[in-house]
């Protein structure tokens, strides 16, 4: 692993989890290394899966899950679900901007939260009409998978705040 260029496979072998971690036999055929895996597009385009070594530098690209077989792919669906789980948001209680940070108080799917968000332009994602990921200030997403289907008090809070 010199950096200068990222191995790409169709087909990933050698994932496994020891001491709490994921691990990855590189192609080159070098000791396992301790990894994380992420989505390349995690919002627009779910396919393509990286793995990356404990310095965030790509260790392998692949195609997607599908690159995977038997317990190597559940590990590695775990691990993406761990660090994509995003709560959905059902009502919008209320917002409060104080010195340009949103403080939101919403009601999901995982019961009811509290979070501040800044920078809209930076921080909200419009995947299409009416479908966006709000991402706070702890790096916490929050999915409204569409706007126009929350109740009325919902979208103006939603409208006056992004």
């Amino acid at each position: 692993m010199d950096g200068m260029s990222t191995p790409f496979a169709a087909r990933v072998e050698g994932v496994t989890r020891r001491d709490g971690r994921l691990r990855i036999r590189p192609p080159d055929g070098g000791d396992d290394v301790p990894v994380t895996v992420r989505y390349l597009r995690p919002l627009t385009a779910r396919t393509e899966i990286v793995f990356l070594d404990e310095k965030q530098r790509e260790v392998l690209t692949a195609v997607g899950v599908e690159a995977l077989a038997g317990e190597e792919r559940r590990l590695v669906e775990e691990a993406l679900a761990e660090r994509y789980l995003m709560a959905t948001i059902r009502q919008v209680r209320r917002v409060d901007v104080r010195f340009g940070t949103r403080y939101w108080e919403v009601e999901t799917d995982r019961g009811p939260r509290w979070f501040a968000l800044r920078e809209p332009g930076k921080n909200v994602t419009w995947l299409d009409e009416g479908h966006l990921v709000l991402r706070d200030t702890a790096g916490n997403r929050y999915e409204i998978v569409y706007v126009m289907a929350l109740d009325g008090a919902s979208r103006r809070w939603v409208g006056l705040s992004l």
